[in-house]
């Protein structure tokens, strides 16, 4: 009997949730009457962040129900989900559960029946994996009746945080090498939580079946794309890593391998950000004509990076990893293009801050210190800037010139604020 069955889960989450022992993650879930919505890559940890919520009320207060559980997907074959609450009060009949709902986007018309919840004044929190549907579908249907918070694999300060070192200012310093030698793991392997908890032989294996549920499940089936094509796609994404680059030329690249056309390679790359898979960046005060043709896109992870080369290519790695930490930070990033051609990696732009931000994983070399200096001065005097900011691999420096500051800053050290 289905309603057994649901019984039975919500007993064994209830268990489950309270037996965690977890590592608090440096998320900020506000406070609020609205639904909350954590939306994120599949495998970062929004369900471990459900249970971090979820164990601040009494084990009796949770319905926590996960979506992709095979004994509920007989759900979607009903007319109405109230035996989801019936089931609840047939073991609690004087309690109101706090509801929690993990990958909702697997519960056929889940924007409804979240809407007649809400209406019934249920406190609810929801994860979902997939970008397009679940904010398309809020945004028409939940509009004002949700807050969403978007999830990341692990910073590298909670990559510590699970690996047991100490992030004192004392520990910080006496544990250098330690932590410059974890930056280069991070770098590498990234923030899954799975692969930073892996044996180091096991780590490809672990980064490449999450790849590979992304893949296939999130791209592959759900939008019937040729595998084949996608992946020289997504290849020809990682080789362009750090380079702007346009949709016409990429697809060039791929036409003179595999028999296509520029219209199939936009579609392809249109839906590449829909599971959290990349991300692109636009130039600062691009058109929206140029907005569709050219742009630097970024993996959401550093492990897709390094399953998708032969060779490690730190400074594709390092550029990326810089890209997510800044994502995390500011709400709009763009890169910036003078007037006369030269490139800024990153700039961020808000009624209170204008941020210029070089990348280069070392600039020993004097033509690259020189080439990136030359690029942040002409951007600062184009957009009025004072300061700007080179981050490196292991190398600070602070360099005056022209009544201008350039800051130069090891970002391993950066990437623990």
């Amino acid at each position: 009997m289905l309603q057994d069955n649901i019984k039975r889960i919500i007993i064994e989450n209830q268990k489950l949730i309270h037996s965690k022992s977890l590592i608090s993650r440096d998320i900020n879930i506000p406070n609020t009457n609205s639904i909350t919505v954590l939306i994120g890559i599949r495998r970062c940890g929004k369900t471990y962040t459900l249970y971090e919520k979820a164990q601040n009320f009494p084990k009796e207060d949770i319905l926590f129900l996960d979506f992709e559980d095979e004994r509920l997907l007989i759900l979607n074959t009903l007319n109405n989900y109230d035996i989801i609450i019936d089931s609840y009060k047939s073991i609690y009949p004087d309690k109101k559960p706090i509801l929690f709902f993990d990958e909702i986007q697997n519960l056929k018309n889940w924007h409804l029946y979240l809407k007649r919840l809400h209406v019934q004044d249920y406190k609810i929190y929801v994860t979902g994996s997939n970008a397009q549907m679940l904010s398309s579908e809020i945004a028409t249907f939940l509009k004002g009746r949700s807050l969403e918070t978007k999830i990341y694999p692990f910073s590298f300060p909670e990559f510590l945080k699970l690996k047991q070192v100490s992030l004192s200012k004392s520990d910080i310093i006496s544990n250098q090498a330690k932590i410059q030698y974890l930056f280069d793991e991070y770098m590498k392997y990234g923030g899954f939580p799975d692969v930073i908890k892996a044996e180091k032989s096991h780590k490809r294996i672990i980064a490449q079946n999450i790849y590979n549920l992304l893949f296939y499940k999130d791209l592959i089936a759900k939008y019937h794309k040729n595998d084949y094509l996608l992946k020289l796609v997504v290849n020809k994404i990682v080789e362009n890593i750090t380079k702007e680059f346009s949709t016409s030329s990429l697809a060039k690249k791929i036409i003179s391998i595999y028999k296509t056309s520029i219209p199939t390679i936009n579609e392809y790359l249109s839906i590449l950000p829909e599971p959290f898979l990349s991300s692109n960046i636009y130039k600062y005060k691009q058109s929206f004509i140029e907005r569709q043709s050219k742009r630097k896109t970024y993996l959401t992870d550093n492990s897709f990076i390094f399953l998708n080369r032969v060779t490690n290519d730190y400074s594709r790695l390092f550029e990326n990893l810089v890209f997510t930490y800044l994502q995390r930070k500011y709400d709009e990033l763009y890169y910036y293009k003078t007037s006369n051609g030269k490139e800024v990696d990153f700039y961020i732009h808000t009624p209170h801050k204008k941020l210029l931000i070089q990348v280069s994983y070392s600039i020993e070399n004097s033509e690259t210190k020189q080439r990136e200096i030359t690029s942040l001065l002409k951007a600062m005097k184009e957009l009025e800037v004072s300061d700007a900011y080179i981050y490196t691999y292991n190398y600070s420096e602070t360099i005056e010139i022209e009544n201008k500051q350039i800051i130069v800053l090891p970002f391993w050290k950066t990437i623990l604020k």
